[in-house]
């Protein structure tokens, strides 16, 4: 199955034509769609009372059969015109607390606020991203060749058909095992279940003891009808659930990132969400068994299927109530030819045969190139030795075999080989393209985030890049030991060649630090490690103007600290790069190429005189910079011609006026509150009370420390657009704030 990168360049203002159909439909919202959900709502507990009737007191030769089905028909119109819906708030700012999403209590065996959590906060943010999308195989079964080949796929062929047809109050299981998982909680733990056990004990009483035994003489008939349709009621309703996320005109996807834009957002919740084709045939037998149901106005029989034969609707809108969503199904056809987007829909009639097909392919650990023909796995024994491994020990695949859109975010990449330098000061790595990163471009100066587990801590770290991509099959980085360096030591001390590092994302390649074009008449001026961006220009400089009147003034402690001595002096033989080595110690006396000093006016002056005429560019420690800078101002360079690159955080502005202040900040999943100031960051906040967040550059532009935003305003959210996702590092809170963590 072919599927697209993630994501293609669409026409921007995607997302700006979402909000325009949306806002015109919520402004429609009122008395009129109150009436339509009060009448939905009695018209469901009508056909719950039929059902009972039938089951209870007989009267007709089908009345088992035609109880059933009347109680599954129930149970599909609570979760899907009803509940799900309601739940998702499309009507909590009108005058009815009954339909309020904080107070409706729904026929389904799933606890509500539960349902919430799993729903709101882990499926529709991270709609069909593979391992993180609980609904993307609700955690156990393997519907998609994106996902990762676990060991009890193997048999899902059997149980999963089996578990749709014997109700086991599965459903609420999974939606609080998902509930916890999405809270951080164990999901092994009594009080994961706490809220589930309620309402199997009510359902039980309720279903399997009080109303059979009010039945009397039919209280096998009451008994059993009520199981039939339960479990008839839950398996149709997840049967098409399932249908929405899972069938093959939908795409699977990676985790996007903290950088996926708003139009991203809706492309992919476009690309992977599908309506359904009903089923005349089927609709009409459903209907016949509502005939005797005594209720004045019937709805329209779509309303058994609310908000999920317009699913792509209501994942643009989950909070518009379901008839709007049917209101708007011709604009967002348009919206999608207009954006040249797929308005995916599928039969359903086709559905249980492609599941049952589905299950029984992704049984064994294929995956989308080899989805048609599984027999390509035996091209590549080692490939599937290894997704074997892998599955058996329930681990995910870190070469993520099974999906064939590439990965930006969180890549796994291979270390190719790993060398030595300054006498075991540094080592530089090749690394691998991830795959699907063939078409990645950078230019000499630019950096890449590395993400890394040191003991219980998750940091990222940028590293420049010795390369730029002209002709490069791999990265190249270099990592220099320094004091107490929980990253850098780590990457010297830890990793080799063959282990893999994961890439927070592509190269950044913007910034006063990268060579886009090549100066006339460069000054290049490192220090210690701040080497690697300037040996990227002038290897670029050696390939492609080697006639270039570059200068390269090298600062380091002493001479075995010079990294990649003997390159630069090969590049100096061959090109019109002259290179100066500057030491603080006294060098060896062999070595008569270095000098004992440091970076002064004096110095600039004595060996590059001109230099207030070329452009300069600086990547050394903080304070080497700040002696770069005054002393070309001094010899007259123009600030514009200084450029500089340090990964160094700047201070964050802290007014002085927010001290007084205080904030009430709540990290959801970790149900811890605390009191701040207005100079407090919120990832400052977060580490006061022991909460790991990954963290980088500490300035908000690596963005390793994004988090979610429920609720709240900080210094970045400007002329009242508040952000949903922020950098926790650089964020001052400006009223109480609510977190994802």
């Amino acid at each position: 199955m072919t599927r697209s990168i993630i994501y293609r360049s669409i026409e921007p203002g995607l997302s700006a034509a979402v909000t325009e159909l949306y806002e015109e439909a919520k402004a429609k919202v009122g008395d009129e769609d109150l009436a339509h959900i009060r009448n939905v709502a009695a018209y469901s507990q009508a056909i719950k009372e039929r059902s009972r009737e039938l089951l209870r007191d007989g009267g007709t030769p089908d009345s088992v059969r035609r109880g059933a089905v009347q109680y599954a028909l129930h149970m599909l119109l609570e979760f899907s015109e009803l509940g799900h819906n309601i739940l998702h708030g499309s009507y909590d700012h009108l005058d009815d607390e009954q339909f309020h999403s904080d107070r409706w209590q729904w026929d389904i065996n799933a606890d509500p606020n539960e349902w919430k959590v799993m729903h709101h906060q882990n499926h529709h943010p991270f709609t069909n991203i593979v391992d993180k999308d609980h609904d993307l195989g609700y955690m156990v079964a393997r519907v998609q060749p994106g996902q990762d080949w676990l060991a009890h796929h193997v048999a899902q062929l059997a149980w999963v058909p089996g578990v749709l047809l014997s109700h086991m109050y599965y459903f609420g299981f999974y939606t609080a095992f998902s509930a916890a998982r999405t809270e951080g909680r164990p999901i092994l733990h009594p009080a994961t279940a706490k809220a589930m056990s309620t309402v199997i004990a009510e359902h039980a009483w309720r279903d399997y003891i009080r109303e059979p035994l009010l039945a009397g003489p039919r209280f096998l008939h009451t008994l059993v009808g009520n199981h039939v349709g339960t479990t008839l009621g839950t398996g149709f309703t997840l049967l098409l659930v399932a249908l929405e996320h899972h069938t093959p005109n939908v795409e699977v996807f990676h985790d996007p990132g903290p950088d996926e834009t708003p139009d991203q957002y809706y492309e992919r919740q476009i690309r992977a969400t599908t309506n359904f084709d009903r089923s005349a045939r089927l609709d009409s037998w459903l209907q016949s068994m509502l005939a005797d149901v005594d209720y004045p106005t019937p709805p329209d029989f779509e309303v058994f299927y609310g908000g999920l034969d317009t699913h792509l609707e209501h994942h643009l809108f989950p909070d518009l109530p379901p008839n709007r969503q049917r209101e708007l199904q011709q604009d967002v056809r348009e919206l999608c030819a207009r954006y040249d987007l797929p308005y995916n829909t599928f039969p359903f009639a086709d559905l249980i045969p492609f599941a049952l097909r589905q299950l029984a392919i992704l049984a064994f650990p294929v995956g989308e190139r080899e989805g048609r023909n599984p027999l390509r796995l035996l091209r590549a024994p080692f490939d599937t030795v290894k997704r074997l491994a892998y599955g058996a020990r329930f681990k995910l695949n870190p070469e993520s075999p099974y999906l064939e859109a590439p990965r930006f975010f969180d890549a796994k990449a291979k270390v190719l080989s790993s060398k030595v330098h300054a006498d075991g000061q540094a080592r530089s790595f090749k690394i691998a393209r991830p795959r699907g990163w063939d078409d990645i471009t950078w230019d000499a100066g630019a950096f890449v985030s590395v993400r890394v587990e040191v003991g219980d801590e998750t940091l990222v770290r940028q590293y420049s890049l010795l390369n730029d991509s002209a002709g490069a099959e791999h990265f190249e980085i270099c990592v220099k030991r320094v004091q107490d360096g929980r990253v850098s030591n780590h990457l010297n001390r830890a990793v080799r060649s063959g282990h893999r590092i994961t890439l927070v994302g592509p190269p950044t390649s913007v910034g006063p630090f990268v060579l886009k074009e090549l100066p006339k008449r460069p000054v290049f001026v490192a220090g210690g490690v701040g080497i690697t961006p300037v040996l990227s220009m002038i290897r670029k400089i050696a390939r492609e103007a080697p006639d270039t009147d570059a200068v390269l003034l090298y600062f380091n402690r002493d001479a075995r600290s010079i990294i990649f001595d003997r390159e630069l002096r090969d590049l100096a033989a061959r090109t019109n790069l002259r290179v100066l080595n500057f030491c603080d110690e006294q060098p060896p006396a062999r070595r008569k190429d270095i000098l004992q000093e440091r970076i002064s006016a004096d110095l600039l002056q004595r060996f590059v005189p001109d230099i207030a005429e070329r452009d300069v560019y600086v990547c050394a420690p903080g304070a080497v910079i700040d002696l770069a800078r005054t002393f070309c101002s001094e010899l007259g360079l123009p600030e514009t011609r200084f450029h500089t690159e340090s990964f160094v955080p700047p201070a964050l502005e802290r007014p002085s006026e927010g001290a007084d202040d205080s904030y009430r900040v709540k990290f959801r999943r970790s149900e811890i509150e605390l009191d701040v100031d207005g100079c407090t960051t919120l990832l400052e906040a977060a580490r006061s009370v022991g909460i790991d967040v990954p963290s980088g550059c500490e300035r908000g532009l690596c963005r390793a420390c994004v988090t979610g935003k429920f609720r709240g305003v900080t210094q970045l959210d400007e002329s009242g657009a508040q952000l949903a996702r922020i950098t926790v590092c650089n964020s001052l809170p400006r009223s109480d704030i609510e977190l994802d963590l």
